[in-house]
C-alpha cells in the first residue's frame, strides 16, 4: 500500500515523532476496504496527530492532512496473547522474563529480561587508635583531623600544569598508579585539595618545624614529628609543589599550591605554564 501526501506544507511545523505517531496511528486505525484515502488533523503547534473520517473537520489550531491510498494492502500480521511473567532463570532467560503466546493451536514465545546493573562504591576512611594518618591498606591514606582521603602515592603524577592536573585527579580510579590503587573508585571521585585543605595539611607540621632542611612540611602518622622522622604511611612525598584546585580570585591566571619545603600556600602567577605536582583526595568539605 502506498501514501501520497496530497499537499506537503505542513511538514516543517511537524515535530520528528509525529511521524512514528501517525504511522501508529495508521496502521491502529487502517481504512475500510476500497477506501482511496486517510484523513487527519495535525495540531500546528504540537505536532500531534490523530486520524479523522472523510466528513470530520479539524480544530482552528489544527491542519487538514491527506494521502491518497494506491496499491495492494499488505499482509496482517499475527497477534499476541500476553500470558504472564517469570522469574529466575527459566526459558533461557538468565534473569526472567515475559511470556506471550502466538497462533492457533497458542505457541509461547519468551521475552528475557536484561541483565541487572551493578553500581560500586569507593572505600570509605579507616581508622585506628593511635595516629592522624591510617593507612586503609587500598592505596588511600585517611587524615582523621580533617575527614580527607588521600592518595597514598604521592609520585603517582608527573609534573602537570594547572588544567592538567585537575582533568588527571578527576579521571583517577582503580587500578591507576601501577595497580597501586584498589579502593574501588571511579572517575569522578578524586580531585585536587582546595588551598585551605592543604593549609590544614601541613599547619602541624609547620608549627612542629618541619620546614627548609626539614622538609616535607608534613608530619608522621601520629602527627607528633615531622614526616621524614617517620613512620609515614605516604609514599613518593617530593620536596617541592603541589597544586590546589582553587583558582586565584584575583588573579584568575593564576592558582594556589602548596610549598611543602618551606610550609607555605601560595599563588602561582601562570596556571597554564607552571608545572607542579599533582596529589589528589577524595571526600571532605569541597
Amino acid at each position: 500500500m502506498k501514501l501520497t501526501p496530497r499537499s506537503s506544507s505542513w511538514l516543517s511545523s511537524i515535530l520528528p515523532i509525529s511521524v512514528v505517531f501517525l504511522l501508529t496511528s495508521i496502521m491502529s486505525a487502517a481504512p475500510a476496504a476500497g477506501a482511496t484515502s486517510i484523513y487527519a488533523c495535525a495540531n500546528s503547534s504540537s505536532g500531534t496527530i490523530h486520524i479523522v473520517g472523510p466528513s470530520a473537520s479539524c480544530a482552528s489550531n489544527e491542519i487538514l492532512l491527506v494521502w491518497n491510498i494506491s496499491g495492494t494492502n499488505g499482509t496482517n500480521g499475527t497477534s499476541v496473547t500476553f500470558v504472564g511473567y517469570f522469574s529466575g532463570n527459566q526459558n533461557g532467560c538468565p534473569n526472567g522474563g515475559a511470556i506471550y503466546a502466538a497462533g492457533n493451536p497458542p505457541v509461547n514465545a519468551y521475552v528475557c529480561n536484561g541483565t541487572n546493573g551493578t553500581a560500586t562504591r569507593a572505600d570509605g576512611p579507616c581508622f585506628d587508635y593511635d595516629n592522624r594518618y591510617v593507612d586503609c591498606g587500598n592505596g588511600t591514606v585517611t587524615d582523621t583531623v580533617t575527614g580527607l582521603i588521600w592518595l597514598k602515592h604521592a609520585d603517582c603524577n608527573p609534573l602537570a600544569n594547572y588544567p592538567d592536573a585537575n582533568r588527571w585527579a578527576a579521571g583517577l580510579k582503580d587500578g591507576d598508579c601501577s595497580g597501586n590503587l584498589t579502593d574501588k573508585s571511579s572517575p569522578g571521585d578524586w580531585r585536587l585539595p582546595t588551598k585551605d585543605e592543604w593549609s590544614a595539611m601541613i599547619a602541624r607540621a609547620v608549627g612542629l618545624g618541619c620546614t627548609e632542611s626539614a622538609n616535607p612540611s608534613l608530619t608522621n602518622d601520629a602527627g607528633t614529628a615531622c614526616l621524614s622522622v617517620g613512620p609515614s604511611s605516604f609514599v613518593g612525598v617530593a620536596s617541592f609543589f603541589y597544586w590546589s584546585s582553587t583558582t586565584s580570585e584575583t588573579f584568575p591566571t593564576g592558582a594556589w599550591f602548596a610549598d611543602v619545603i618551606r610550609g607555605f600556600v601560595y599563588t602561582s602567577p601562570i596556571k597554564g605554564a607552571d608545572t607542579f605536582f599533582a596529589w589528589p583526595v577524595r571526600g571532605g568539605s569541597r
